[in-house]
């Protein structure tokens, strides 16, 4: 199933719209969990992006391939905080 994700920093000194981090989608498998892909991004992320020691959050949903990210999560979405 495709998923999409968008992380952002949740520090309240930050312009809304320069909080989104990263975002994309990816195809997960039949047997993978949801919520372990959301970790693992979110683990990806602090790395990548080292410089930013402040909270985030990743949101995580279900996604048509053929639809463009938003820049903010659905209300169906998941949230993870890191």
């Amino acid at each position: 199933m495709q998923y999409a994700y968008l992380i952002t920093r949740t520090d309240d000194d930050t312009d809304e719209d320069r909080r989104v981090m990263s975002r994309g989608t990816q195809t997960l498998a039949d047997d993978q969990d949801p919520r372990e892909f959301a970790t693992a991004r979110l683990e990806q992320n602090c790395v990548e992006h080292s410089y930013y020691t402040g909270p985030r959050r990743i949101a995580y949903w279900p996604h048509q391939n053929d639809r463009p990210i938003p820049r903010t999560a659905p209300a169906n979405a998941q949230h993870l905080d890191g």
